[in-house]
């Protein structure tokens, strides 16, 4: 079989099975086998399967993973989040912009414990949402609202994607932590001024309307409050310490779990069936994670054989004279994979596969990571696929086409105004980084 024959196959393998609606990591692992097993012979299996799976889950910086889950677990079983309405809600005073900020902000810090968009989606849309359409957002505005703030945790660090795209360019994870913090504001700042500008009210409603529901909950505020200022302290540690060079970025995760899992129970949030949740979810998501990452070294390796990538880096080299080119063909890559598959998958099926004209173009990775999570949340909003619109809509109850017709411009928005801020002013991503110590 001719080489390019086994790369139409590769392809129309992987494509097929993918639309098929097979598991990211199963259809990364069987294309890499067969197309390995058609360009060199299976006789190769034993020599590099076995090694390329140890050495993936042996991998330092993916050790990182399950600490930044086990500390979300441990707030989320502690019903963190439900405070962090509670008080944003009562600091909004019950009016209808400010609780919609108080949305897209409390998301911010969802998504910084918790690291999936569409889970984060989900989770605002069923407690979020109704509190919006009680003071007067129209239903399909409240959706849309959920699955922006939702949509920020693959910005907002300590994001997984972060650690994923770390992991596989060398890049240090807490300066990607850290290089993401200004960006991630700026766009939750073009997001509350989309709100401000394009939010939708029902007509009649009066504002500051409000009905029963957990940020209403009079009886359990008084214990939202020490949670809400746990959660602020932990992040400000966490980051503080990363950030001061106290910690490595893996030493903060560590210290993140041991902090949560020690307030939780000191403020009796968690029982021993709560952590044993907690460590079985943790285990279980970055059980996930690494068998998708493991499919994406099996499928990098028939990649390396056929040597694609660098097949890719001629067919684009008369472009490399201009690398802002290149660099926006890359990042409307990470947009388009960004609207069919879960974020994660997308930088582990990528990166491979980029690496060599990002190296060519002598683009900086640190920088280029940001951009490639901040391309990867905005197709987290926006049509065919949008995962974070279809988990808010999903979770509560409304059609998806008219929460994409809203979520599409905050993404359009976001997109004009914080990819041209990163692509013309780079400091704004690696100038924190630079002063760490």
């Amino acid at each position: 079989m001719s080489q390019d024959l086994v790369i139409w196959v590769v392809v129309l393998w992987f494509v097929v099975f993918l639309v098929l609606g097979q598991h990211v990591a199963t259809v990364l692992f069987a294309s890499g086998l067969l197309g390995i097993a058609l360009w060199v012979g299976p006789q190769v299996f034993d020599g590099i399967i076995g090694t390329n799976v140890f050495f993936t889950a042996s991998t330092y910086s993916l050790s990182i993973i399950p600490l930044y889950l086990l500390m979300a677990q441990m707030l989320l079983r502690g019903g963190v989040i439900v405070d962090l309405f509670r008080v944003a809600y009562r600091l909004a005073g019950h009016r209808r912009f400010p609780l919609a900020l108080a949305t897209v902000v409390s998301g911010g810090l969802l998504g910084a414990v918790s690291g999936s968009g569409a889970a984060t989606s989900a989770a605002l849309a069923t407690l979020a949402s109704p509190q919006l359409v009680q003071i007067g957002y129209s239903r399909r505005m409240s959706v849309a609202v959920a699955a922006v703030a939702g949509s920020l945790s693959a910005i907002i660090p300590p994001s997984l994607i972060m650690i994923i795209y770390g992991s596989l360019t060398s890049v240090s994870i807490g300066h990607l932590f850290i290089g993401a913090l200004l960006p991630a504001g700026l766009c939750i700042g073009v997001y509350i001024g989309c709100l401000a500008l394009f939010g939708e009210v029902e007509p009649g409603m009066v504002d500051g309307r409000t009905g029963d529901g957990a940020a209403d909950d009079g009886d359990n505020a008084g214990g939202s409050v020490p949670a809400f200022v746990f959660v602020v302290v932990l992040m400000v540690v966490v980051f503080g310490g990363i950030y001061g060079g106290v910690v490595t970025a893996g030493e903060a995760g560590a210290l993140g779990a041991f902090t949560a899992l020690v307030g939780m129970v000191a403020m009796g949030r968690v029982d021993v069936r709560g952590i044993a949740d907690a460590l079985t979810d943790s285990v279980r998501v970055t059980a996930m994670i690494m068998i998708i990452v493991i499919g994406s070294q099996i499928f990098g390796r028939f990649l390396s054989y056929s040597r694609l990538p660098h097949e890719l880096l001629a067919l684009v080299e008369p472009l490399l004279s201009s690398s802002t080119l290149v660099v926006a063909l890359l990042l409307g890559a990470f947009f388009v994979f960004g609207l069919f598959l879960e974020s994660a998958a997308v930088m582990v099926l990528l990166i491979p596969v980029m690496m060599p004209i990002l190296e060519a173009t002598e683009v900086d990775l640190l920088w280029f990571g940001v951009m490639a999570s901040f391309m990867i949340s905005l197709g987290l909003l926006t049509p065919p696929v949008g995962l974070a619109a279809y988990a808010a809509s999903t979770a509560a109850g409304h059609p998806v086409g008219p929460v994409f017709r809203v979520t599409s411009v905050f993404a359009l928005s976001a997109a004009l105004v914080v990819g041209a801020v990163m692509l013309r002013f780079p400091a704004v991503v690696t100038w924190l980084p630079s002063t760490l110590r």
